[in-house]
């Protein structure tokens, strides 16, 4: 349970990929949302996903910081190695004013390695809060080897609103299965406690740069 659990995490943090406004669209037509469980102010719910086993999780939370701060953080992708532990290694093929498309490894201890292609986006929303979407794409930079087991199977987006001058919500979609061949019902506490871990890391790393930006 473990592995799947370090699995789960790194592909929280690196795989939505429904813009918002798209989101709030197949929210109609989805199953009802089921609260999960509340802890230290983030609140955690799950739905059942059509056609899998594998549960749908969004998770809701406000702590100190700025939309800014956290957009940077999500594309800073050559830092994530330092940012998060199993992440070894980053390289960013293209960017713009609004995108990022990156190729990433990811390493855990017994476990096979993955690795992955992802673009992603920053969505201005018009109520003022800012999305950052992600979506798999490919490139012949980097195939498909033994050495790697390419993932694909994933979507899910972070929404920031700044709801005081230093506080922000964060609202954070995810469906993901990070595959390995443990029961489902394993991979869903994984992926429930993965989301908690994936949230409170962004906050950390926000305070972190602040404290280092006074030194």
């Amino acid at each position: 349970m473990r592995i799947i659990f370090i699995i789960t995490i790194i592909f929280l943090q690196f795989f939505p990929v429904f813009a918002a406004d798209s989101a709030d669209k197949n929210e109609k037509k989805a199953a009802k949302w089921e609260f999960v469980s509340e802890k230290n102010g983030l609140k955690l719910y799950e739905r059942n996903h059509e056609g899998s086993d594998i549960k749908e999780v969004k998770a809701v939370v406000t702590y100190q910081g700025t939309i800014q701060e956290a957009v940077d953080i999500m594309f800073d992708r050559l830092k994530h190695p330092q940012i998060f532990k199993y992440i070894t290694f980053s390289d960013v093929l293209k960017k713009n004013d609004k995108c990022d498309w990156s190729y990433n490894q990811i390493s855990v201890p017994v476990a096979s390695n993955r690795d992955y292609y992802v673009k992603s986006c920053r969505v201005d929303n018009k109520d003022g809060s800012v999305s950052v979407t992600w979506v798999p794409f490919d490139d012949p930079k980097y195939p498909v080897t033994d050495k790697f087991v390419r993932v694909a199977d994933n979507k899910g987006y972070y929404k920031f609103t700044q709801v005081e001058p230093d506080k922000i919500k964060v609202d954070y979609y995810i469906y993901n299965d990070p595959g390995g061949s443990l029961p489902v019902f394993v991979k869903n506490i994984a992926s429930r406690q993965a989301v908690t871990d994936t949230l409170w890391t962004l906050h950390k790393e926000i305070m972190k740069r602040r404290a280092a930006s006074k030194k």
